[in-house]
Formats: structure tokens, C-alpha cells, sequence
């Protein structure tokens, strides 16, 4: 008897818990315009802002390839590092935008203010 009474406990535990979990699409969305910016706001169904994450990217890499093409070799420090991190700058806004917006969407914020991040909901 106490058995089931501990499987029952440990299961209406585990079900509030589950039953708790947050939403895992604006995280999905935020992932996926990390990895290609551009395609979490083409999830949010913002197609305009898509396209221009995308194009942005696009034009850091290829310009930026150009131009490390064109400009001299200085010393141990390659541009190839600029690139590099422009690129990885523009993944990161693209998916902190994507991740903000799914957020609100859903009726959820964080933001980031002078005294840390701050989680709310919107009704």
C-alpha cells in the first residue's frame, strides 16, 4: 500500500512538474535564426524581417570575403577574424530577435534592463 502511495506522490509530482515546463518554440525559433539568421522570424511569420536577416547575412559573408580578398595581409592578424566575427555578432541579434519576438507572441517577454533580464507576461 505505501508503494502506491509513493508511485502516486512521485507521479502527480512529475506531472505538475511536466505540466509546467515552458513553451520550447520561441527557443526553437531563436536556435533556428542562430544557426541561419533569418529563418526563426521567417517562423514568426514576420517574412519581411527574414529577408532582410538573410540578406544581411549574406552580405557580411560575401562582402566580407571580398573585401578580406582585396585588402593586404597585415602581420599575424588576419581579417578573416572580422569576418568571423561580424558573422557570429549578426547569428546572435538574429536570434535574440527571433527568440524576444516568439516570446511575445506567446504573451511573454524578457528584456534586458540596467538591473539584469526581466521575464514577464502579457495578457
Amino acid at each position: 500500500m505505501k508503494a502506491v502511495l509513493v508511485v502516486a506522490v512521485v507521479a502527480a509530482v512529475g506531472l505538475g512538474v511536466w505540466a509546467r515546463e515552458p513553451d520550447p518554440v520561441p527557443l526553437i525559433h531563436g536556435l533556428a535564426s542562430l544557426a541561419i539568421p533569418g529563418l526563426g522570424q521567417y517562423l514568426n511569420g514576420e517574412y519581411n524581417k527574414a529577408l532582410v536577416h538573410f540578406a544581411v547575412d549574406v552580405g557580411i559573408v560575401v562582402g566580407g570575403w571580398y573585401l578580406v580578398s582585396v585588402l593586404p595581409y597585415y602581420g599575424p592578424f588576419s581579417l578573416y577574424w572580422g569576418l568571423g566575427l561580424a558573422h557570429t555578432a549578426w547569428a546572435l541579434y538574429s536570434g535574440w530577435d527571433a527568440y524576444t519576438v516568439a516570446l511575445r507572441q506567446r504573451g511573454l517577454s524578457l528584456e534586458l534592463r540596467p538591473q539584469g533580464l526581466s521575464f514577464g507576461f502579457n495578457f
